[in-house]
């Protein structure tokens, strides 16, 4: 009975001794800035096994300021964080900025966030943008914009830093649909030539076209437009 103990015991010191390892790498990955479940995704992978993990090109949920973003007209004072126990990025000034999100560019993606207006006629969300030679944006934009039109859900391409009119794209929302004071989830899948908007899990728009095959995220304002965004994702396809 006694060598039987001194084996359970020596087991169990063993387990104890694998998990304070475990609990070590893990806190020096995460001093270097790791992320555990990279770490996890890579290992998977490697021996040859179908990835159950999404490609995050991009997250943010505002715990930590604007270090991941860059105002395109220098207006960082019209973003702030409004809540510090339930950080949300929110527009608040006057006029219009683009927010352009640090290395989110890639090609085939699916950007998703949570936003709520509350006052202005709309915002948009950027998808395949840059900057070009001359400082220009040049991109795409969805924009959820209860301005244009009698309120409709547009697409619109941008070059040379002036917006193509009429829009590539445009729906009108569902009877009854409420624009403002309302939390949606907004998420604008693209793939090639092809970019698909859905609000709350509903699909609203589609749209096609082909001068920009890649490009960052970001979000759009313009005049007196007050909202706010949270969970800010870019997922490549």
């Amino acid at each position: 009975m006694k060598m039987w103990a001194e084996k359970g015991q020596g087991l169990a010191e063993y387990g104890l001794l694998i998990t304070a390892v475990a609990l070590g790498a893990v806190a020096i990955l995460s001093l270097l800035g790791v992320q555990v479940s990279d770490v996890i995704c890579r290992v998977v992978e490697g021996v040859g096994a179908e990835s159950v993990c999404n490609n995050l090109l991009f997250f943010d949920d505002f715990s930590d300021d604007l270090e991941n973003w860059r105002s395109f007209y220098r207006q960082d004072d019209n973003w702030q964080i409004n809540d510090e126990e339930n950080p949300q990025l929110c527009h608040v000034g006057d006029g219009g900025d683009f927010l352009l999100a640090n290395e989110s560019a890639s090609d085939d993606y699916r950007i998703a966030t949570k936003a709520n207006i509350t006052a202005g006629n709309g915002y948009g969300v950027l998808f395949r943008s840059s900057e070009n030679e001359n400082g220009r944006l040049e991109g795409y934009t969805f924009q959820y914009d209860p301005g244009y039109g009698g309120g409709q859900f547009i697409m619109r391409k941008w070059v040379n830093g002036y917006e193509l009119y009429p829009p590539f794209a445009a729906a009108r929302p569902p009877a009854g649909f409420k624009w403002h004071n309302q939390n949606r989830l907004v998420e604008i899948d693209v793939q090639g030539n092809t970019f698909t908007a859905f609000i709350d899990g509903e699909q609203v728009l589609v749209g096609q076209d082909d001068s920009y095959e890649e490009g960052g995220a970001g979000l759009r304002t313009w005049n007196g437009t007050q909202a706010c965004f949270d969970n800010f994702s870019v997922q490549s396809k």
